[in-house]
């Protein structure tokens, strides 16, 4: 097994962050735009060449957030969720875990009702 101190993840890191941006943009977009399904199934692909090479990128947005969550979470008051309820609604950066261990905690925002 390799030795994980010697692997440098910052360029994986950076072009997960940028897809998770590309992501995020094309989800507003109408998919009856020319290219938008296109790219929605190369990033698919791409995060599955990630996963094939052990990282791991949980899809966290609609679950809901635990104190305890290894991430930074910033809340947003939503008086339409059921009281005492909250769920992820954006991620900024994703969660990355290489080889099982966690190499980036995600960044979400966090929607919740009191």
């Amino acid at each position: 097994m390799e030795d994980m101190t010697l692997i440098n993840h910052d360029v994986v890191l950076a072009i997960i962050n940028d897809i998770t941006r590309m992501q995020q943009n094309l989800e507003y977009m109408d998919d009856s735009v020319k290219g938008v399904s296109q790219l929605k199934n190369r990033i698919k692909s791409i995060y599955a060449t990630l996963n094939s090479n052990q990282y791991d990128i949980p899809d966290l947005v609609g679950h809901s957030y635990h104190e305890g969550d290894n991430m930074i979470g910033t809340l947003e008051l939503n008086p339409e969720l059921p009281p005492n309820t909250n769920r992820i609604k954006r991620v900024i950066k994703p969660q990355v875990s290489y080889q099982g261990k966690l190499i980036q905690a995600a960044e979400v925002i966090i929607e919740y009702n009191e």
